[in-house]
């Protein structure tokens, strides 16, 4: 998966191609080559970023009660799951 993405970077910027080339050549869809390439641009390299200090101030309980949530409400958007969070579990 590393080479493929390092290849992806190859092909846009070296070789010019289009992200439908690009996605064609890579056997996935032109929105993840997208994702790839932002990253790549953001950041200077194609490896998926997350923060980690939010979730790992949780402890288990609050990180079940928030991964419950959108099982009960698939609707739900990230500030409505951290009010939840915020009204049940008196968590910031």
């Amino acid at each position: 998966a590393e080479q493929l993405r390092e290849r992806i970077i190859i092909w846009r910027f070296r070789s010019g191609k289009t992200v439908a080339e690009i996605a064609c050549l890579a056997g996935c869809t032109g929105s993840s080559i997208c994702k790839i390439l932002k990253l790549h641009r953001d950041f200077g390299h194609e490896k998926s970023i997350r923060p980690t200090s939010w979730l790992a101030s949780l402890n288990q309980q609050d990180r079940a009660f928030v991964s419950s949530l959108p099982d009960a409400n698939t609707s739900l958007f990230l500030d409505e799951i951290q009010e939840r969070l915020i009204e049940s579990r008196d968590v910031e």
